[in-house]
């Protein structure tokens, strides 16, 4: 598989970080893009990096995912339009399709602390404060579960992959999407009922473009200083 062609104003590279806003990428090529940059981080020649996308309907499901999490088989998902595909990630079950953005960072741990849980953390810190502080949302954590839930509700479900101490996969926000197709899974193993933020503003457009800019801007103040460089 060849990697996507992305244009130029795609592209925005700052001193140590690259951001790849990719529009909507089917799965598999997400996929091949980000193992290609990995290698490269991996290597010393790539740069850090931050592909943000949209996917058409695809459910995924992680390594030490249970199948009976996935409630309808393979010919009810291609009926409705729907691919699935094995993720090497952490993670269970979950959907990906239009209206969602995907962020999948591919960062150096080496240089951000060689810690995973606090990685996961920090992930969650770049979708709650995008949502409290520019929605006047209350997202928050749950005590020993990974994800960003608003009232009862998950929003942002995450799974990570990590080779050699550099990461791929990442976090899935659900902007403005169609719900409906959770209802064919056990969505993350369960731990929670999914929601769209839309549902949050019924009276207003959500501008998924709007939130996309909010999470990059996050993201960057969370992991980079303000001159590109990683924050200690």
């Amino acid at each position: 598989m060849k990697s996507p062609v992305l244009s130029e104003n795609q592209i925005r590279s700052y001193a140590a970080l690259r951001i790849l806003d990719a529009g909507t990428l089917a799965y598999q090529e997400a996929l091949f893009l980000q193992k290609k940059i990995v290698a490269e981080v991996i290597s010393g020649w790539g740069a850090e990096t931050l592909i943000v996308c949209e996917h058409p309907p695809v459910v995924t499901y992680g390594r030490r995912a249970r199948q009976e999490n996935i409630l309808v088989g393979p010919d009810v998902l291609r009926a409705a339009g729907i691919e699935l595909h094995m993720a090497d990630r952490g993670g269970d079950v979950t959907y990906h399709g239009p209206g969602q953005l995907v962020l999948y960072p591919v960062l150096d741990l080496r240089r951000h602390g060689r810690d995973l849980h606090f990685y996961l953390r920090q992930l969650e810190l770049c979708v709650i404060n995008v949502l409290r502080n520019r929605y006047g949302l209350n997202a928050y954590r749950k005590e020993g579960l990974t994800g960003v839930w608003v009232g009862p509700y998950k929003v942002a479900s995450i799974g990570i992959g990590v080779k050699n101490w550099v990461t791929y996969h990442g976090v899935a926000l659900n902007v403005a999407t169609d719900m409906a197709p959770f209802g064919m899974i056990r969505a993350c193993g369960g731990d929670g009922r999914m929601a769209s933020i839309a549902s949050f503003f019924r009276d207003e457009d959500l501008p998924v473009q709007e939130v996309k800019e909010c999470l990059i801007e996050s993201f960057r103040e969370i992991f980079f200083q303000s001159d590109g460089r990683p924050t200690p």
